[in-house]
């Protein structure tokens, strides 16, 4: 009988009693978790779960930011046979109502007052919700108005529920989870996975990049994001591994150096703000200590001037990421090869992957020992992929899902006769056989004159340059390829006091002859260079402020979503098709 997550779980919990499983930080101090007490904590949970009379099939929603609860709910809830749907937590009140309606939630665990003030917001509209389990101290007006509708999480363990040792058959193809896709092209779909889809996938992992009991995961992307979930979470509990929740996005470089990880889940942003975050620091230091840096980076590994550049340049650089790491994991989006490589020689490995929601998530990986720069790596153990003469991803594999939840129609798209599904990805396999994906079809720009270009191609070049922070290519049937593009205003405010040059708020600044110069130079000297001249940047527009996932214009992971931001920024958009204006309009 084929094993279910739970299953693994209690069976490690048993096997490591004593050893830290979670890592949580309270009041400035990282606290360990046990295994046996994280198991411990589940059992109670899951008992007061049944004594709300669910039961297999019944859909838990988990509305929270990463922390121990996120886990002990979510084992609680697949331990009785039940469903976790996991929210991101950037989700606003209407679309958190919509997910919550249309898996028809019973319960939703609830981490905060912000969040739960999404729900209470929609409170009127939800159909289905019995019970709102709230983790931090519940206010006197949020209990007045939910009454027994609500319960706090630190009363459930201070009665301890304990239920009759009924022995509960767990299926491992039975559905366990429902993750809702990110829409970054168009409304969010559930995603239906069971046991046996992660575990596959965890199973073909390990064969692939061995994961050890004494490793060290940090955990900062969300865990409503499937590849968090799989290979910052699952993963290390299948290995009996120690996972430490990181506190948010901005507290990142000062957990990294207290937890010391060995290995962190990652999407390119965070790299790019890293790497942006080292040049500014070299480019504001003396002369003598950017000579040292820029001779570092040409020296060649397993020399002596190396083992010379390591001690005096890149051990300094790795400590400030925690110093421990093995390796880090990128995935959700394409790593530029500089940044790649820059991170390679100061001597952290970055090994690219790639996956979607519906295959649980993996399906390619670049290997510790066998990794090639700008692909994404060969085809996991047991998964099966093939490239259409339209250049789309095909998989096949126990990791694929087998439906979108109450959606026959998009189901029955997404999959031919001989069940291949169709990823939307488009990509080639070389000679050695590694994967680059280049670009997804539905967001393939297709110009006027009928030319193909891959905005990721576009935007990767424009990321890379120190003067741009983000960017998002524009032109499907129009003439040309334009950009919009949001500077690094640190490395603009730089620039500006280096050469005298008055300083003005963003939103005057878009216009500044000075930074418009800025960045068209670098377009027509470092960017349009390396791009075709049907993909090159013939017209630009400076935004104020970046893309955010409070405007609902990044993912989780921090993708574009682009319908949002078209819609956001028509008018700035259509003024770079106008003739009579030139760049920069606002």
């Amino acid at each position: 009988m084929n094993k279910t997550i739970p299953e693994i779980f209690f069976e490690n919990a048993r096997k490591y009693p004593n050893k830290p499983a979670l890592l949580y930080k309270k009041e400035g101090v990282y606290f360990p978790i046990s295994y046996a007490e994280f198991a411990q904590k589940v059992e109670v949970f899951s008992s007061y779960l049944l004594t709300l009379g669910l039961g297999k099939g019944d859909k838990v929603a988990i509305l929270s930011e990463n922390r121990p609860e996120w886990a002990i709910s979510d084992l609680a809830v697949m331990s009785i046979g039940a469903v976790t749907v996991p929210l991101h937590t950037t989700f606003n009140p209407r679309a958190v109502c919509a997910v919550l309606n249309h898996c028809e939630a019973k319960v939703v665990v609830v981490s905060s007052g912000d969040l739960l003030n999404k729900i209470l917001l929609e409170e009127n509209d939800l159909k289905k919700v019995e019970k709102i389990i709230f983790i931090d101290n519940l206010a006197n007006s949020q209990k007045e108005k939910l009454g027994s509708k609500i319960i706090g999480w630190s009363d459930i363990f201070s009665k301890n529920y304990k239920t009759k040792n009924e022995k509960i058959f767990l299926d491992a193809n039975a559905c366990c989870s429902i993750i809702y896709t990110s829409g970054t092209t168009g409304d969010p779909k559930g995603v239906v996975l069971s046991h046996s889809n992660f575990i596959s996938n965890i199973e073909s992992i390990n064969k692939a990049v061995p994961i050890r009991e004494s490793d060290v995961f940090l955990s900062f992307l969300p865990l409503s994001h499937v590849l968090e979930r799989l290979a910052g979470y699952y993963t290390p509990i299948y290995c009996g591994s120690t996972i430490a929740y990181a506190e948010g996005i901005k507290q990142l470089p000062v957990n990294l150096k207290e937890i010391k990880p060995t290995i962190m889940v990652s999407v390119p942003r965070v790299f790019e703000k890293f790497y942006d975050a080292v040049w500014d620091k070299i480019n504001s230091s003396s002369k003598f200590k950017k000579v040292i840096f820029k001779w570092a980076l040409k020296q060649k590994k397993d020399t002596l001037s190396y083992k010379l550049a390591n001690i005096l340049v890149f051990k300094k650089i790795r400590n400030q990421m925690g110093g421990n790491f093995r390796f880090i994991v990128s995935g959700g989006a394409s790593l530029s090869d500089n940044i790649a490589k820059f991170f390679s020689k100061i001597g952290i490995l970055i090994i690219e992957g790639y996956g979607l929601t519906e295959t649980s998530p993996v399906i390619a990986l670049n290997l510790v020992e066998n990794f090639r720069f700008g692909t994404v790596g060969k085809v996991l153990p047991d998964v099966e992929l093939k490239i259409t003469r339209e250049k789309q991803i095909l998989v096949k594999g126990p990791n694929v899902f087998c439906e979108y939840y109450n959606n026959k129609d998009e189901t029955a798209k997404c999959f031919d006769k001989e069940g291949w599904f169709y990823t939307g990805d488009l990509g080639f396999i070389d000679k050695d056989g590694f994967l680059t994906v280049t670009g997804r079809s539905k967001e393939m720009i297709i110009t006027s004159g009928g030319k193909n270009v891959s905005p990721e191609k576009v935007e990767n070049f424009l990321n890379n340059d120190r003067f741009i922070s983000q960017a998002m290519a524009i032109g499907n049937k129009r003439k040309f390829i334009s950009a919009l593009i949001v500077p690094d205003w640190q490395e603009v405010e730089i620039y500006f006091k280096q050469n005298n040059i008055k300083l003005e708020e963003h939103e005057k600044m878009i216009k500044n002859p000075v930074l418009l110069k800025i960045i068209q130079d670098r377009i027509n000297d470092k960017i349009n260079p390396n791009l075709h001249e049907f993909e090159q940047i013939r017209k630009f527009a400076i935004l104020p402020q970046e893309f955010s996932q409070e405007k609902e214009e990044l993912t989780a992971t921090l993708k574009l979503r682009r319908h949002i931001i078209e819609k956001h920024y028509q008018k700035t958009i259509d003024c770079m098709y106008d003739n009579k204006l030139k760049n920069g309009c606002g």
